[in-house]
């Protein structure tokens, strides 16, 4: 595939991929939150629970991947690679937040930005898929 025949997905297309690239990889409680409204870091969080830290790894790598092979994007930047508990990847538009359990007990994103929609990734492309079998 050219970089021509790539077409640029907005920042809820790139959000909703990402969530659902989450839950394909089994990370758990994949929210999906609109800040755009609220922030001016992001239109979107990303946020997913793996429950250990190779699986940490393991939704970073795949997401990073699954981003660049469908949408030819790479992340501005990654930061918790290998610090422990918490890796975002930064889309510039869509930050995703992928953290263990502790972590994200302990930083309650979805508190800190309880104003902000929240929009139900995984339960819309489970029900697309379900519609498709």
């Amino acid at each position: 595939m050219t970089k021509e025949n790539v077409t640029m997905p907005t920042p809820q297309e790139l959000a909703e991929f990402c969530a659902k690239c989450a839950d394909d990889k089994l990370a758990e409680n994949v929210k999906v939150i609109s800040v755009g409204a609220v922030s001016s870091i992001a239109d979107y969080y990303v946020i997913a629970t793996a429950n250990s830290e190779p699986q940490l790894h393991a939704l970073c790598s795949e997401l990073e991947r699954r981003v660049r092979d469908e949408y030819k994007l790479h992340p501005t930047r990654t930061d918790g690679v290998g610090t422990g508990g918490w890796n975002l990847i930064d889309f510039s538009s869509v930050l995703v937040h992928l953290m263990t359990p502790e972590m994200r007990e302990r930083y309650n994103l979805e508190g800190l930005w309880g104003d902000a929609p929240t929009i139900d990734v995984v339960t819309k492309l489970d029900n697309v898929s379900q519609k498709d079998q």
